[in-house]
């Protein structure tokens, strides 16, 4: 599932790259054919792009007029969005968008996007945009995000803090993994009913939930600058206690037995009112996709694991050198085995 973070980082790449542009739309599987008849009459320059956890939206117009259309994407578990300057690649039987540059003189280079995704709709900026993002719960990753919209909602569910991180309505772009990577963290059991936990505690895992997927934007990894996770997906954490696994809200979630324990005694609390700094706009330079990607590979992580959404030539590049190779030591034999043919023979 391609998280909060990673669904940021392809709004700020396409900020630079897309936004002030004018394209030619077309659904190479058909699936979009509606949408893209809707951007060429919009105007079809991108105007805009909001992120509100997994969320994306891209507003359409008219150059130098206000948005008429929004195309609301939500990648699922394997969508991408790739942007390619360069040598542009066959389509796929996923590729729902396709649009093409069709502007000129200083807009910069041609350029052409494809877009494979679970969820691809468009309409009204205020009936679709709107509507949904007012469903939304605050996005540690917007400048605008308010904790206390979360605060509000744990003080009045009985239901566990686990399954408020997975729920949108509460708390936008938290994903499975860090649920159970900010949940270690910030020493709170999954099943710990959201209305028990203190102020504190809970203006704790927010910090640590903004400071993560922070990380995870700027890095292009969902660890960060850790090496991998602490928690989630382990036998043993960080700290050498034992991991247990179960389900969650249909998700396996993972908790540690001498970090995270679960207090059934514990009362509702009184969580107060205070106010953090969320947002990615101070954060910096960032890590490229390519790069991003290429540590995965180094680490030997499967691209299921955090599935990346950005893409683009460099990434393509990288991505046919990575194939190139496998299929290189592939044809190769191992010099364990040349050796042994050679004893053999000898």
């Amino acid at each position: 599932m391609v998280e909060g973070d990673g669904c940021h980082r392809v709004a700020a790449a396409h900020r630079k790259s897309l936004v002030g542009r004018k394209f030619k739309a077309s659904s190479p599987n058909g699936r979009f054919s509606a949408g893209a008849q809707a951007i060429a009459k919009a105007g079809g320059v991108l105007l805009r792009i909001e992120v509100h956890g997994k969320n994306l939206f891209y507003f359409f117009g008219r150059a130098r007029g206000s948005p008429t259309l929004v195309v609301h994407i939500h990648f699922g578990m394997a969508g991408a969005f790739a942007v390619y300057k360069q040598e542009e690649p066959e389509t796929t039987p996923n590729t729902r968008l396709r649009l093409e540059s069709i502007d000129s003189g200083g807009r910069g280079p041609p350029v052409v996007a494809h877009l494979s995704a679970m969820t691809v709709q468009h309409g009204a900026p205020a009936a679709l945009y709107a509507t949904l993002a007012a469903k939304l719960g605050p996005d540690p990753l917007r400048e605008d995000a308010d904790p206390e919209a979360l605060m509000e909602k744990c003080v009045g569910a009985k239901k566990a803090i686990g399954l408020i991180l997975m729920d949108q309505s509460c708390i936008a772009g938290v994903g499975n993994i860090y649920r159970s990577e900010t949940l270690y963290q910030a020493q709170i059991h999954p099943e710990q009913p959201a209305n028990t936990l203190t102020r504190a505690e809970l203006l704790g895992l927010w910090r640590t939930i903004v400071r993560d997927m922070q990380a995870g934007f700027k890095s292009g990894s969902i660890w960060g600058k850790k090496k991998g996770p602490l928690c989630y997906s382990r036998t043993k954490s960080a700290c050498g206690g034992k991991v247990k696994e179960w389900v969650l809200g249909g998700r396996n979630v993972f908790a540690c037995a001498k970090r995270q324990r679960l207090d059934k005694g514990r009362k509702p609390v009184d969580v107060g009112r205070g106010r953090l700094r969320p947002g990615t706009a101070h954060l910096g330079k960032v890590v490229t996709a390519a790069v991003a990607e290429g540590r995965k590979r180094k680490l030997g992580e499967s691209f299921a694991v955090q599935h990346v959404a950005l893409k683009d030539d460099a990434t393509l590049a990288g991505a046919r050198r990575a194939q190139a190779a496998a299929r290189r030591a592939k044809a190769s034999p191992s010099r364990s085995a040349m050796k042994r043919r050679k004893g053999a023979s000898a």
